[in-house]
């Protein structure tokens, strides 16, 4: 299953077209489109597979949820047209919100129990248009669906400027956590395999922050490219590490950088461990106090629900975050003392609302 996101006017249509048409032979698809307005146009949109010749014919099933948020008002219709689709065993799901939907409502209707267990939620992709994202990122809903998803493309990138898109590349590579992929799309044309790019909901499988075509700053990774050439790259980058991957057995993960400038220390925990609200953000704003500390940044999931936490001194701000994939907490530290991570992981862990079962 995956969900294909962004704002109105994104591209997402033109996407999920692009995708059908490129679907593996033989293989069952299934569409559930949510239109805001009570006058549902977007499943008309999309291509109906039922006069196509051959075996393929009827081969993708869409269903339309008009006339609210599925991941509010229209939530109870979501779940039985969810439920209905999955009936019919398709091999691949794909969800397009309205552009004014929360994706973390979604998310969590996906993990409620009776659900998580017939679905395997893959890459969550969020479309942004490079010429309005100036304007988008000013909606809440906007930074509800960047949060949440895994893969961050730039949509009709061949119709934006360079400045535009290098503009859209630096913002996405600041975004804590960082994304599994960031890249660009043009006319719609998203390789079948981003699809599959993440896989398990919370396993921290994230293989880096990937520009296509551009790596990152002060790393060596391969070109990941989310938009066609008529040209080839014929210099190559080392593929980057995968992350560790958190499950009951191993539920906390350390992971930390030095250099000469500042040293990061950071931990990715099991997305089932939840934290009280109250206690980490009294130890996050500490922690943020400390000397040496420039900066804490947080998305745990806490008592309160998801939250994400950003403290400089005593500058601090939380607030709801879309981010589903894991808990993960990063410090960055200009010290020639850096603080002892056994001593800061026992402070994070004295957070728990019920302590992991393994060390």
């Amino acid at each position: 299953m995956n969900l294909i996101a962004g704002p109105l006017g994104a591209g997402k249509t033109t996407v999920i077209n692009h995708l059908l048409e490129s679907r593996p032979p033989g293989e069952k698809w299934a569409v559930l489109v949510n239109e805001y307005g009570l006058v549902g146009l977007d499943a008309a949109l999309i291509g109906d597979d039922r006069q196509a010749p051959g075996p393929d014919a009827g081969r993708v099933e869409i269903r339309e949820v008009a006339g609210g948020c599925i991941c509010c008002t229209a939530g109870f219709v979501f779940e039985a047209y969810l439920v209905l689709l999955l009936q019919g065993r398709p091999d691949r799901l794909l969800i397009e919100p309205t552009g004014l939907a929360a994706l973390s409502g979604i998310l969590d209707t996906l993990a409620r129990p009776g659900i998580r267990e017939s679905v395997d939620v893959r890459s969550v992709v969020c479309l942004l248009d490079p010429s309005t994202l100036e304007r988008d990122l000013e909606r809440e809903e906007v930074r509800d669906q960047y949060e949440a998803a895994d893969v961050l493309l730039a949509s009709r990138s061949d119709l934006a400027s360079e400045a535009q898109l290098e503009a859209f590349e630096g913002w996405a590579r600041g975004l804590f956590p960082p994304k599994p992929f960031i890249g660009r799309v043009e006319q719609g044309r998203l390789p079948l395999e981003l699809l599959d790019h993440v896989q398990g909901r919370g396993a921290g499988r994230s293989p880096g922050n990937v520009v296509a075509g551009h790596p990152p700053r002060d790393h060596d990774h391969s070109h990941a490219h989310a938009h066609d050439h008529d040209h080839h790259h014929d210099h190559h980058h080392h593929a980057p590490e995968p992350e560790p991957t958190c499950d009951a057995d191993t539920p906390i993960i350390q992971r930390s950088h030095r250099s000469p400038l500042a040293s990061t220390l950071g931990w990715i925990c099991w997305e089932e461990l939840v934290f009280d609200a109250e206690r980490v953000h009294r130890w996050l704003l500490d922690l943020s106090k400390q000397p040496g500390t420039r900066r804490t940044k947080a998305v745990l999931r806490t008592t309160q629900g998801w939250r994400g936490f950003n403290c400089a001194g005593e500058v601090e701000e939380v607030r709801a975050t879309g981010h589903r994939r894991d808990s993960r907490l990063e410090l960055v530290i200009e010290s020639d003392t850096p603080p002892d991570p056994a001593e800061l992981e026992a402070g994070l862990r004295a957070c728990l609302i019920s302590s992991p079962a393994r060390a």
